[in-house]
This record gives structure tokens, sequence and C-alpha cells, in this order.
């Protein structure tokens, strides 16, 4: 028998609230066991008990799984834990408040105008919290410094060198040069030392890092696990009309964010890969699943920074462009099925937290 929660303070605290909120879900669900729940999530039971015991904020991959797991939508409950990750860090002001608003209408994470190295220091806390990063999980997306440094860098404590920004930026998705020349240039405002330095290493960034734009790592994590079910439906052979339109969402919420991250960058790609760029946007047009071959060239392009999140998105876009492929062609039988299965229209419907290529580049 699952044992019973701790009873919460009554306070109108808004963690406290936040973490009465969540148990509702979780009530409302049917008091899932927090066991089944970490089987669903790939979320560790003592995690999504601790998110909702109101100590302290969970990251947002945890409060994303505990509401997927609960039924819920985890796009209802963001705007409110971006604010209490806000408040929480000292962002409640308005630099935060801008600086996540550009990011989240632009997908390019350039700074705002910043006055002083204290304002710096603020946004690089802002895009951490656009991101859902603690420090430890910025330690792990960009290793090379503890997340102690990265806490004592981030309140100021310890200086701010363009080695350790380069490697902030790298775990945050910053992957542009544009972007991180951007955020250089605000650095040298402050410490021309450093400025200078962040430019000579910027010179020797190899050239396959060159290609990527920034991306929303917060939004690809979330899709992620859904998009890996397709390795259950391709292993059990059958699929549930509501698990094949979940897995498609997913597929192509993840289309979106590479294909967009790719645009954004504003670089020309060589011959090779701007023809399997333009080959994917044509198939998805037309409504054609894309090239398995053309996306396994593209993804590398976009996460080229995190070597092993690259082998799970390749991997699991094959898995279910797969499943979605056998579906569509009679090959992979529904275990119930509402209306008559037919060709999809267009893969992509270009979501505006997406925006991707309206036109493809010619590049010779």
């Amino acid at each position: 028998m699952a044992r019973p929660m701790n009873q919460l303070p009554q306070s109108d605290d808004p963690l406290i609230a936040f973490a009465r909120d969540l148990r509702h879900l979780h009530k409302k669900a049917g008091s899932p066991p927090l066991a089944m729940m970490a089987e669903r999530s790939g979320i560790s039971a003592p995690t999504l008990s601790n998110a909702h015991n109101g100590r302290k904020l969970p990251t947002w991959s945890t409060v994303n799984a505990y509401v997927l797991a609960c039924g819920g939508d985890p796009e209802e409950w963001s705007p409110r834990w971006e604010s209490l990750r806000l408040a929480g860090a000292g962002l409640s002001g308005g630099l935060g408040r801008e600086a996540l608003a550009h990011w989240e209408r632009t997908g390019i994470l350039t700074p705002i105008p910043v006055t002083d190295e204290a304002g710096l220091r603020q946004l690089l806390r802002a895009l951490l919290d656009f991101n859902g990063l603690s420090h430890r999980t910025l330690a792990r997306q960009a290793p090379g410094y503890s997340h102690v440094t990265y806490g004592a860098v981030l309140r100021g404590t310890r200086p701010l060198r363009a080695k350790i920004l380069y490697q902030i930026l790298i775990g945050c998705g910053v992957h542009s040069l544009r972007s991180q020349e951007a955020w250089f240039v605000v650095l040298s405002s402050f410490s021309g030392r450093e400025g200078l330095e962040g430019g000579k290493l910027l010179t020797r960034v190899d050239q396959k890092y060159r290609y990527a734009g920034d991306v929303d790592l917060k939004i690809l994590k979330a899709v992620l696990p859904q998009l890996e079910r397709g390795r259950a439906l391709l292993i059990s052979n059958v699929a549930s009309y509501d698990s094949v339109v979940d897995l498609r969402t997913a597929f192509e919420d993840m289309l979106a964010i590479l294909l967009g991250s790719l645009e954004r960058s504003s670089v020309q790609l060589p011959l090779k890969l701007s023809i399997a760029f333009d080959q994917v946007i044509r198939q998805l047009q037309s409504a054609s699943f894309p090239n398995p071959a053309a996306l396994a060239a593209l993804v590398p392009l976009t996460l080229p920074f995190h070597p092993r999140l690259q082998t799970r998105v390749s991997q699991a876009l094959k898995n279910a462009g797969d499943v979605l492929r056998k579906v569509n062609d009679g090959e992979l039988p529904l275990s119930s099925q509402k209306g008559n299965r037919r060709r999809a229209a267009a893969l992509i419907p270009r979501p505006p937290r997406f925006p991707t290529a309206s036109s493809v580049r010619a590049v010779s």
C-alpha cells in the first residue's frame, strides 16, 4: 500500500499552493502509485515525491513528467512554474521577464541590453530558467565546470570568465555563433579582456559546430519522452489510435524544433546538407514522410554540442517515423480506431512556438 502524503502547511505561499495543486492533479488522476508514475515518466519516485512536498521548486523536467504521468497538460503549468522560478532567482522584475518574452517570441537566445555586469548575470540566470535548468543539470549539459562553480559565477562571488560564459551558453542551447557573439559583446562592455578572449574562443570553434541555431532545450526535452514511446509501439507491433495521434504530434513538434533551429542560424549549409534540408521541407509541404537519411544528416547539425541527446533524438525520430509509416501503409494494426485511417495532411503545423522556414534557401 502506498504511503500517505505528508500534510502540507496551511499557507498562501505560492510554492505551497503549487505543490497543493500537483497533489490535486494526482488525486484527480486516481492517485496512481509513485512507482507507477516513475515507470511511466522515467523520473525516480523520490524525485516525484519531492515535487509535491512544497519544500523546494522542482525542475521543469520533473514537473513535466509528473503532470504527464497524471494525464495533465504541461503547457498549462509552464507559465506558473516560470513565475516561481523567476521569483526564486530574484528575477521577478522587468529584466528577467523582458528577456524571457524576447526568447519566447523569437526563438533567438540573444541578450537584451543591460547596464552592468550584475544585469548580465541576471540574464544568465533567466537563461537557465528559460531552459528549466538547475546548476547541477547545467553541469551535466556543459561539462568542464562543477555546479558549485556555475552557482558561484551566477551569484557574482566568482568572476565571469569567457570560457565559463561559453559553457553556460552551450548548456542553455545558445548554439548559434551570432548569438554567442552577442553575449560576448555584452561581456566586453564590462571586461574588455574577457570579451577579447571570447572572440578568440569563437574563432577556434570547429566547423561542424557552426551550422547550429539556438534551440529551446526545455521544450525539446519535454517532447522527447513522448517521441521515444515509438520504440514500445514497434516492439509490441500494435498501437491504439490515441497513442498514434500522440506520437505523431511529438514527431511534428520535434521536427519543428530542429528545422526552426537550422533556419534561425542563417548560416549557409554545405551543398549536400542543403539538399537534405530542402528535401525534408519539400516532403513535409507535400504531406510525405521525411526521408530518414535526410533527417539523420540534419539532426547532428542542430545538436552538435550534446552527443548523447543527439543520439536519443535521432533514434526516437527513426522509430517514430517507422511506426507512422507502418500505420499509414496499414502494416501496423490499431487496437481501437476512431474514424477511417487516411494519409495525413501536412505533417508540420508550424506552431508559433516553433517557427520554421517559410521557404528554403538555395545554397550552391
